[in-house]
């Protein structure tokens, strides 16, 4: 079936091709459910184990997955993550069941580098292959995103932020705080500016 899908979905033999390498590297580093749709931009970086990726049945991925050694990464079925889309997890990232990530959209569970000056410096010279000549410290704090949420295009969720069922996050927005279940927030530190009608 699957292979089907990828000859269905794609224009030319080298692009197919390209499909069938992105379709090895997903299932040979992580849970994939039925029915899942990935595109040729679709790229996962997986510093863990196997099991630190599921992504649920039915979902349609476009975007950059990332999980660093003792990261998490849970995507519901029926969702979509948009083209260059970023989703990175050093410690818990959840998305429920038919949330929509829009394009450009990130969501980090981290710092991504250390907030001090000398650990910064020395997690870059890591990154170029050096040593680190001490232990080093990046922020981390879970993620979880909710059910039919949607995640605006160029918005940026930020590490310890809980996202209620339903909500929307508006383009551009950046989301530091929690977002209570049937809202519409805005803005940059994004604020409630709109309740949605319950469901």
């Amino acid at each position: 079936m699957r292979r089907l899908m990828r000859r269905r979905s794609t224009r030319s033999l080298k692009a197919a091709r390209q499909l069938l390498a992105i379709w090895r590297q997903f299932e040979a580093h992580a849970i994939v459910g039925d029915r899942v749709r990935l595109s040729l931009t679709a790229r996962l970086v997986n510093k863990s184990s196997h099991e630190a990726i599921i992504i649920g049945a039915e979902a349609a991925l476009r975007g950059i997955l990332r999980v660093e050694p003792k990261g998490r990464i849970e995507i519901g079925r029926f969702c979509y993550i948009g083209d260059g889309a970023i989703l990175s997890a050093a410690r818990s990232l959840r998305i429920g069941e038919a949330t929509l990530v829009a394009h450009g959209a990130q969501i980090f569970d981290n710092d991504t580098h250390p907030v001090d000056p000398l650990e910064r410096e020395a997690h870059f010279k890591k990154m170029l292959g050096y040593r680190p000549g001490r232990a080093l410290t990046i922020g981390n704090a879970p993620v979880s995103i909710g059910r039919r949420c949607w995640i605006g295009m160029n918005s940026i969720v930020m590490k310890g932020v809980s996202i209620g069922d339903n909500s929307i996050v508006a383009p551009g927005s950046v989301v530091i705080k929690d977002v209570p279940a049937d809202v519409l927030v805005a803005g940059n530190p994004a604020a409630v500016t709109k309740q949605l009608p319950t469901r």
